[in-house]
C-alpha cells in the first residue's frame, strides 16, 4: 500500500526529536494507533509519522489526535474525579507481565537457540511490548493537549479569589499546582548514588548498577552501564563542591515539599472538582508517562538483546535489524524480507507513516517529497524574544548551547542554556551543569519539567521555536519566573 501524501497536508503537527531507530521507536507507533477495550473510544491516535536521518528521529502526532482525545478525557474527568486511578490499574497486569519478560530473558543465554525459537521468542516479546506501550496515546494526548488549558482555568478561579495576583503569581501557583508528588525514577537513581557516596546504609554499588544498567539507553542505543561508570558518577559529585547530604535531603524531599505546597494551595483558595480532577490527573500521568519512559529503555534492552541472536543467525547486522519495524522481524527470519540492501536504504534516510492497519516506510527523494508535502517551505523570521510555560522556577543569563542529539551533551559546560526540541533521560548529565533549561515541546508531565524541579533549575517548556530562534553561542536570559526567554544584544 502506497502512502497518500496530500491526506497529510495542511494539518498540525506536533514535534518531538530523540535519538532513534524505526525498530523501538515503531513499538510506539504500532501500540497507539491500536484500539482496544482498555482505551477510551477516541483517545486512540489515527496517524503517527516519523522521520529518520543520523540516527536521529523527528516524531510528528497529529494535533487532530490530540485534541479528540483531550475532548474524551475531560468529559471522563468531569464524569468521574477517579477516572485516572481507573485507567491506571487496567494496564497493571501487562505492566507486570513485562516487568516479568524483561527479568527472565535479562538472564537468558540466546546464543544457543535455535532461529525458530527465537522466532517464537520474538513474537512472545513483541506481544509483551504492545500491550504494555498501548496506553500511550492517553498519556501523550493529555500530556500535549491539557496544559495549557488547565493553567487558563487555574487562572480564571483564582482571579475571581484574588485581583490582585501578578502573571509571575500565577507562574508560581502554576508551578506548585502541576508539580508532581511522586518521585521519578532519575530521582530515586540519584537518592540511590548519593547514598552509596555518602556511605549511608542501603544498595551497594553492584546491586544500583544491576537496577540502573539502562539509564543512558535511547531509542537506538542500548548501553550497558558499568560499576565504573556509576563510580564515576560518585566521584563528580565527590568534586562538585556541593554537601551531599544536602543534595540528598532536597531530592528525597521535593514531591514532599511538593505535595505540601499543592495542600497549602487548595486550603488557600476554593477550587472546582473538576479543577482538582485534572491536576490529579496530571499527578497520575507525570508518574505514568515516568514508567512508560523506564519501560521503554527496558525494552531497548530487550529487543537489542534478541535481535542481536536473530542477527547472528540470519547474516543481518544488529544496525541493520534496528531500521526493521517488529511485525517485519518474522519475514525477514523465514524469506529474508526487507532485504539487507533495503535496510541500508533506510539507514541512509527515511521515513514512515503509521495507522490502524500498517507501518508504510518511504526512503530517498520519497521521503523528502513527504516532508514537503507535510509542511511546505516553512521558513522562521528573526524574533528576539518568546513564551513558554514555567516548569521549574528562577531566572538565568548565559550563552545557549543547543543539542540536537545526546551525542551532543559534551559541548555544555557549567552556566549554559540548554536549548532542544525536547529533553530525555540521555541528556541529564548535561541537564546538571545548565544554567537554565529551554525545550520547543513538551508539558508539565516532560522529563524536561520532571528533572528542573528536581536539580532546581529554571525551565520553560513548550516554546515552539527555541531550536529554530536560537543558535550556539546566542546570550539569552531566561525568566522562568514569568514564562519569556529573550535574546540580550
Amino acid at each position: 500500500m502506497k502512502i497518500n501524501f496530500n491526506q497529510l497536508k495542511n494539518r498540525e503537527w506536533y514535534h518531538q526529536r530523540f535519538d532513534g531507530c524505526p525498530m523501538f521507536i515503531g513499538f510506539i507507533a504500532e501500540a497507539e494507533p491500536k484500539k482496544e477495550p482498555r482505551k477510551p473510544a477516541g483517545t486512540e491516535a489515527d496517524v503517527r509519522v516519523c522521520f529518520f536521518e543520523d540516527a536521529k528521529d523527528d516524531w510528528y502526532l497529529d494535533m487532530a489526535d490530540v485534541k479528540r482525545g483531550v475532548k474524551v478525557l475531560l468529559k471522563l474527568a468531569k464524569k468521574d474525579p477517579n477516572i485516572s486511578a481507573k485507567l491506571l490499574s487496567r494496564w497493571k497486569e501487562d505492566e507486570i507481565a513485562f516487568e516479568e519478560f524483561f527479568q527472565e530473558i535479562r538472564k537468558k543465554d540466546l546464543t544457543r537457540l535455535p532461529l525458530s525459537e527465537l522466532a517464537q521468542l520474538w513474537e512472545k516479546y513483541r506481544a509483551r511490548a504492545i500491550n504494555r506501550f498501548t496506553s500511550s496515546a492517553i498519556i501523550d494526548h493529555f500530556a500535549l493537549g491539557t496544559d495549557q488549558f488547565v493553567a487558563d482555568l487555574l487562572k480564571k478561579e483564582i482571579i475571581k479569589q484574588d485581583r490582585s495576583l501578578t502573571e509571575a503569581d500565577f507562574a508560581k501557583i502554576f508551578a506548585i499546582a502541576s508539580a508532581p508528588t511522586k518521585q521519578s525514577f532519575f530521582g530515586l537513581s540519584e537518592i540511590n548514588l548519593l547514598k552509596i557516596a555518602l556511605g549511608r546504609p542501603g544498595p551497594k554499588l553492584k546491586d544500583h548498577q544491576a537496577k540502573y544498567f539502562w539509564l543512558n539507553n535511547n531509542y537506538i542505543r542500548d548501553q550497558v552501564l558499568t560499576k565504573e561508570y556509576f563510580l564515576k558518577e560518585i566521584k563528580s559529585w565527590k568534586r562538585s563542591g556541593r554537601n551531599l547530604s544536602e543534595q540528598l535531603k532536597k531530592i528525597e524531599q521535593t514531591p514532599i515539599r511538593n505535595k505540601k505546597a499543592k495542600d497549602g494551595l487548595y486550603r488557600k483558595y476554593r477550587l472546582s472538582i473538576f479543577l482538582r480532577t485534572m491536576l490529579q490527573i496530571s499527578d497520575d500521568f507525570t508518574w505514568w508517562q515516568d514508567e512508560r519512559k523506564r519501560a521503554t529503555y527496558l525494552n531497548i534492552h530487550v529487543g537489542s538483546k534478541i535481535l542481536a541472536a536473530i542477527a547472528d543467525r540470519t547474516g543481518y547486522k544488529l544496525d541493520e535489524l534496528k531500521f526493521a519495524v517488529s511485525p517485519e522481524i518474522k519475514s525477514i527470519i523465514t524469506r529474508q524480507s526487507p532485504t539487507r540492501k533495503e535496510l541500508r536504504e533506510r539507514i541512509k534516510g527515511s521515513a514512515f507513516v503509521a495507522d490502524r492497519e500498517s507501518i508504510q516506510f518511504v526512503t530517498g527523494s520519497d521521503a523528502k517529497k513527504l516532508r514537503q508535502a507535510m509542511f511546505g517551505n516553512k521558513q522562521m523570521q528573526e524574533i528576539d524574544d518568546f513564551r513558554g510555560l514555567s516548569a521549574s522556577m528562577g531566572k538565568a543569563v548565559g550563552p545557549v548551547k543547543v543539542l540536537q542529539s545526546s551525542s551532543e551533551i559534551g559541548k555544555v559546560k557549567p552556566g549554559d542554556i540548554l536549548v532542544a526540541v525536547m529533553t530525555r533521560p540521555d541528556y541529564v548529565v548535561a541537564m546538571k551543569k545548565a544554567a537554565a533549561i529551554v525545550t520547543n515541546e513538551g508539558g508539565i508531565t516532560s522529563h524536561a519539567a520532571i528533572v528542573s524541579r528536581e536539580l532546581g533549575i529554571p525551565c520553560i517548556i513548550g516554546t515552539k521555536i527555541a531550536t529554530e530562534v536560537l543558535k550556539d553561542g546566542d546570550i539569552v536570559e531566561v525568566n522562568a519566573n514569568h514564562g519569556w526567554v529573550r535574546k540580550l544584544k
